[in-house]
């Protein structure tokens, strides 16, 4: 579990989280057969609430830190990046051991004022899991910071694994006391997974002896007090957590709203609202699949950008800033295009409900993917606000644009795809002008798009054509169960090979995009390509 380069960093934490996200799919539909939808739509609403507690007490901690470290490291001030680690730990913890009760007490009220009394038992249960996870972002944050991307993959595999497992088992024994039951036993697993993927980060540490690394590094020696580093770590932490908070807390009234909205708007009853809940759960739970590429190239390029802003090197912050901005594109745009091609077979396999909800919403994982890249660009050059500011615009049309329309029994649910779009392509175009403005350049989003997207239509023509008689053949040999995978997995290796030869003949990527990715990927690309792609 070394250090290495910010490209393979980028490849290894793709992987990690595609396995991941994968995992954390095929969970779902196994998840269902034992509690069932109104279990899973349960399971879904105590996990907006438990993804909003996390942005406060986690991920927003986990990327202060690694920007912290990352500027510290750069100027050789490894004790001092070693003691700002260690006080975040400590009262991190004190923090996540606080809210833990807290969200405990309040369990009951939240239950209330989201209109559904099951899922009480299920924030008990997941409870646990803030101070667990609060722990584990401090060491992902360390990791983070210091370039030591091998170590969080593996941790996000592990921690997944045992998340399953624990959660299907506990779902399995708690059922037959009521769905209710069922949905609290699939949330334990969190708790769990995240204890083992800290002990597991915690063992490389020590084998590794990073604090003494760490000192033998250091060329400056301790150089700020612990009141200084507190000081900056919060004064980065705010306005992230913030941020985050604010992200996820338009989710968490989404919950509340949709949930309220179907039942004495729309004239759903509790069961039927719950249902259709939970397929927007499920169709967010797709939609996040490629974003996991994204989180990755965001993870590697937060440090990134801070060591060179903090090192006043602008042309370098430029160019990653071009550079990050370009690899989403080429990565998310496809993506988005394939979910809305092939929703129905991907449905089909993993036994969802809601199919229609993706025809026409995965084309939000673009524009979020985008926005992601966006917040992380000015993060890592200090711009905390300006994503605060723009998310808050986004949040607020969301939720005024789901108010109205999930409350029309003719559009229900899908007014929250609605809602998804507006809440995305504001903050894009505030954003990318806060960019331009703040490192003097002028990026287009438009033009960046434009091959992407072309070559995206011409992949969904290409599947459109290749599924015919793949899916004929399919019929024919009566495949079921597991293996009607095979005839899904081929249309999309046809359409990515579609996509790749599209782009490399419109000439809109480059080996620079490809060695961003990981250098590793060039080498296994066919000369005839090669010969195509621009150095």
């Amino acid at each position: 579990m070394g250090e290495q380069s910010s490209k393979n960093g980028f490849l290894m934490l793709t992987i990690a989280g595609i396995l991941s996200k994968l995992l954390s799919v095929l969970y779902m539909p196994f998840l269902n057969s034992i509690i069932g939808m109104e279990g899973v739509g349960t399971y879904q609403q105590v996990y907006e609430v438990f993804t909003f507690v996390y942005a406060l007490t986690g991920i927003g901690i986990q990327t202060a830190i690694a920007k912290y470290i990352a500027e510290l490291s750069a100027q050789g001030q490894e004790k001092d990046a070693l003691r700002a680690f260690n006080l975040a730990r400590k009262y991190l913890f004190l923090i996540g051991v606080t809210v833990t009760l807290i969200l405990m007490i309040l369990s009951k009220p939240i239950s209330e004022l989201i209109a559904n009394p099951n899922i009480t038992y299920g924030l008990i249960a997941l409870a646990p899991s803030i101070a667990i996870t609060a722990m584990l972002s401090t060491y992902r944050g360390y990791y983070q910071g210091q370039n030591r991307m091998t170590s969080i993959a593996i941790s996000q595999v592990v921690e997944q694994f045992f998340n399953i497992a624990v959660s299907l088992i506990f779902a399995a024994l708690l059922i037959k006391y009521g769905s209710a039951f069922g949905a609290a036993g699939g949330t334990i697993g969190t708790g769990a997974g995240a204890l083992v993927a800290t002990a597991l980060l915690l063992f490389s540490f020590i084998k590794n002896r990073l604090d003494r690394q760490a000192r033998s590094r250091d060329i400056a020696g301790i150089t700020v007090s612990r009141k200084e580093h507190l000081t900056v770590l919060l004064s980065y932490a705010f306005p992230i957590i913030l941020s985050n908070g604010m992200q996820n807390l338009g989710a968490l009234i989404d919950t509340t709203l949709i949930s309220r909205r179907l039942q004495f708007s729309a004239g759903f009853d509790r069961k039927a609202a719950t249902i259709l809940y939970a397929q927007l759960g499920l169709y967010k739970q797709l939609y996040y699949v490629p974003l996991v590429i994204i989180t990755a190239l965001v993870t590697t390029v937060i440090p990134a950008i801070s060591r060179n802003y903090v090192l006043k090197d602008r042309k370098a912050v430029k160019s990653n800033v071009r550079l990050s901005l370009r690899v989403t594109m080429l990565v998310i745009i496809p993506c988005g295009f394939g979910l809305s091609v092939l929703c129905n077979e991907i449905y089909e396999v993993l036994h969802y409900q809601g199919a229609s909800l993706m025809v026409t919403g995965a084309f939000v994982t673009i524009f979020m993917a985008i926005v992601q890249t966006q917040s992380a660009i000015l993060q890592g050059t200090n711009e905390f606000y300006s994503v605060v500011k723009s998310l808050m615009i986004g949040i607020v049309l969301k939720i005024v644009c789901n108010y109205t329309l999930v409350g029309i029994k003719g559009i229900n649910i899908y007014g929250a795809i609605i809602g998804g779009y507006v809440c995305f392509v504001f903050p894009m175009i505030i954003n990318q002008r806060r960019i331009n403005k703040h490192l003097n350049m002028k990026l287009s989003l438009v033009k960046m798009s434009l091959k992407p997207l072309i070559s995206s239509i011409f992949m969904s023509m290409v599947i459109f054509v290749v599924r015919i008689p793949v899916y004929w053949i399919a019929r024919k040999m009566h495949i079921r169960g597991v293996i009607a995978a095979f005839p899904l997995v081929i249309v999309i290796i046809a359409g990515v090979a579609a996509y790749f030869y599209a782009i490399v003949e419109l000439r809109g990527i480059t080996k620079r995009d490809i060695d961003a990715m990981s250098p590793k990927l060039y080498r296994i690309i066919p000369k005839f390509f090669k010969k195509r792609i621009k150095a």
